[in-house]
């Protein structure tokens, strides 16, 4: 990920830069060149040791034609290609496959081709005979391949092509008597240096439009997490009560069914609290809706602090009543978390109406989803409702636990009831 550090709106500002630079130097900003070598860089190396590979391959079919030469080409051919180019290119190809600093990439990837270039001239050379201009063709072909075909960085490409050139040149003008024939016509170099700048051209474009396709592809990705995180933002809207800032009915119905699925599979416990805050219509009367709304905003901030954070869900089911969902939430443990509920808010001494503080009643039920499979989500809420409906009835201000017609009670814990 390019800049994870940096915000998206200036990363975009470097890359729409970058875009519209029109330089001939190939280079980013230090952030998206660093992002760029580390994108590019494995792929490419292993395509140019592929590369190294093939050329090697196909250089070793020439020492057939060393042979028909004469036995001391094939000799000097054989020697160099088995002693030094062999070597060069596997260790070539055991660096770049590695993780190494970029000039190892850049050394590893032209050594052995520059040995390969010295070679075919030296045969050249010492073959002395009507055959030594091929050898001249044969290296400067390789020298264009290797700049044309091989995905090495621009900038090694330029340094491998001058090496190359420059072993060239000197192995064709060194003189030997009695061993090396006459030095390489000028017209060869000539045409030798001429013929790789086209090649080292096609490079750069190539280059220049591998970059540009990384900026496009970085843009383009920074517009997805924008559209991302923009529908993030967008569903977690619209799963949140815009009064209170818990989750709303649409969440709540989504989370009962999960939960429920889940507690069923899995045969684990679900605990259910429907809060109802204690004469909410007469406090409406009496302070007015604003001041109701008010009120709904502190209870919700309480029920999110009274209950275990990521685990327990806390949603406005409507009006001035809540739910609150207990995963692997036994009696005990709904009824001890509808208690702390309760005693916190009573606590809180909000003002309410006649001169009493705001309270809540709460229906609270466990179930065991093995115990209750024949059972639905609808028969869960029903059953904590009726809970709900026998606290307000027993005078507000309680948790009241009401036993499902299919839950198995443990043995070993009491029936709360009628708590204050």
């Amino acid at each position: 990920m390019v800049g994870s550090s940096m915000p998206n709106s200036e990363l975009r500002m470097e890359i729409e830069t970058a875009l519209a630079a029109k330089s001939f130097r190939l280079r980013f900003p230090p952030v998206l060149e660093v992002a760029f070598q580390v994108a590019r860089s494995a792929d490419r190396n292993r395509s140019i040791a592929k590369y190294l590979v093939v050329y090697l391959a196909a250089k070793m079919l020439f020492l057939l034609a060393n042979l028909e030469i004469g036995s001391k080409v094939f000799r000097v051919s054989m020697t160099l290609r088995l002693g030094i180019v062999l070597p060069l290119t596997l260790i070539a190809i055991f660096l770049l496959l590695r993780h190494m600093p970029t000039w190892v990439y850049g050394v590893a990837a032209f050594a052995p081709l520059i040995a390969e270039t010295a070679l075919v001239v030296l045969l050249g050379r010492l073959s002395g005979s009507s055959v030594s201009a091929r050898y001249v063709m044969a290296a400067g072909v390789g020298i264009f391949a290797q700049t044309l075909l091989m995905r090495a960085p621009f900038h090694h490409c330029v340094r491998g092509l001058a090496l190359a050139l420059a072993v060239f040149c000197a192995l064709s003008a060194v003189s030997w008597p009695g061993h090396f024939g006459p030095p390489v016509s000028s017209d060869y170099l000539i045409f030798v240096i001429a013929f790789s700048l086209p090649a080292l051209y096609e490079r750069h474009s190539r280059e220049r439009a591998d970059r540009r396709d990384f900026l496009l592809s970085e843009m383009n990705r920074l517009r997805m997490e924008d559209i991302q995180r923009m529908n993030s933002h967008l569903e977690r809207l619209s799963s949140m009560d815009a009064l209170t800032g818990v989750f709303n009915r649409r969440y709540l119905d989504a989370a009962l069914a999960r939960s429920w699925d889940i507690a069923v599979d899995h045969r684990r416990r679900i605990g259910i609290l429907m809060i109802d805050i204690d004469h909410f219509k007469a406090l409406n009367d009496s302070f007015g809706h604003q001041y109701g709304d008010l009120c709904l905003v502190q209870v919700a901030q309480m029920l999110q602090k009274s209950v275990r954070a990521g685990v327990d869900t806390v949603a406005r089911y409507g009006g001035e009543e809540f739910v609150a969902i207990l995963p692997d939430a036994n009696q005990r443990q709904t009824v001890m978390t509808g208690e702390r509920i309760r005693k916190a808010i009573e606590a809180a001494g909000i003002p309410g109406a006649q001169g009493r503080v705001v309270t809540i009643s709460t229906g609270a039920i466990s179930i065991c989803g093995e115990a209750a499979s024949e059972q639905s989500v609808k028969d869960l809420v029903a059953t904590a409702d009726k809970a709900l409906y026998t606290a307000k009835t027993a005078g507000r201000n309680r948790v009241e636990y009401c036993e499902h017609a299919q839950i198995q009670v443990e043995p070993h814990l009491t029936l709360c009831s009628g708590l204050s």
